[in-house]
């Protein structure tokens, strides 16, 4: 299977989780960060039983070579989430989505930089396009100044982008699946330690039909997350998939159009579309 269609499973199953998650969880009051630590143990826990039902055991290989780099995994990772959360409590969702989505952008720095994988000017000119797209979907106010909650955001978006330069040096070393289950495991557990006094929070998620719910989320989330790591296992510049998965954040805009009726600005929304799908088809070239 080629890495633009993996690329593309990942995308479609992300957005779809995302919908489902505001479908589902929109009357929710959970609290930020024991359920981010919740969702990422829960994602490795449902990826784990999968890969344990079809293959009779998770592969991890010995990672006595690697432990600087998982290491740095776990680190980068869990301080990016705190800084989600920091992030999303004093800013706006629209203005988070315009600012986090640069992730995409400091991966293909990092990897030019690390692995010398470099975007052609019109690909470039794509992701950059991609990224308008999402500005112009997202963004409400322009002249509104930057704040702590913004600057929160962008510091998440460059250790993402770090965190997923790391990714294509470590995926060449895991199984997809199993990377997935320690890529979420150990980042959550990091969280857990960092902030013990927000655990006895998650004991709430086990009530009613949540659990259930959440399953379905993890599920989706992981094997979105299980298809990136396996194109980005395979993908000659994994620059151009860090620039494709940034149009995840499009599509769940068309789907939430199409399936929740969000039909506010729609002209905005045709327009951010047109641009970040002319962006999609220059990154590829």
């Amino acid at each position: 299977m080629s890495w633009q269609i993996l690329a593309t499973i990942s995308v479609i199953l992300y957005s779809v989780s995302v919908l489902l998650q505001r479908l589902l969880l929109k009357d929710d009051k959970s609290e930020p960060i024991s359920f981010s630590v919740f969702f990422q143990v829960g994602v490795a826990v449902v990826i784990g039983v999968l890969v344990v039902l079809l293959q009779g055991s998770i592969p991890i290989p010995n990672i006595s070579q690697i432990s600087w780099s998982v290491l740095a995994m776990t680190v980068l990772y869990a301080l990016a989430n705190i800084f989600v959360f920091k992030s999303l409590k004093t800013t706006e969702a629209s203005r988070f989505t315009v600012i986090f989505s640069s992730k995409a952008l400091f991966a293909v720095l990092g990897s030019s930089l690390f692995f010398r994988e470099i975007l052609t000017p019109i690909q470039w000119l794509g992701a950059l396009l991609i990224i308008s797209g999402v500005a112009i979907i997202s963004l409400k106010k322009l002249n509104k100044k930057l704040n702590a909650g913004d600057l929160f955001a962008l510091l998440a978006a460059i250790i993402f982008g770090l965190a997923n330069t790391n990714d294509r040096f470590l995926v060449q070393f895991f199984d997809p699946y199993s990377y997935v289950v320690i890529g979420f495991l150990l980042p959550g557990l990091a969280i857990a330690i960092f902030y013990p006094k927000k655990m006895s929070n998650i004991k709430n998620y086990f009530k009613g039909s949540f659990i259930y719910k959440m399953a379905l989320l993890c599920l989706l989330y992981g094997l979105s997350a299980t298809s990136f790591f396996a194109a980005l296992r395979i993908a000659p510049n994994s620059s151009q998939l860090f620039s494709v998965t940034a149009f995840g954040a499009i599509l769940t805009v068309i789907l939430s159009v199409i399936f929740l009726k969000e039909k506010d600005s729609i002209l905005k929304k045709i327009i951010g579309v047109v641009v970040s799908v002319a962006g999609l088809l220059l990154v590829n070239k």
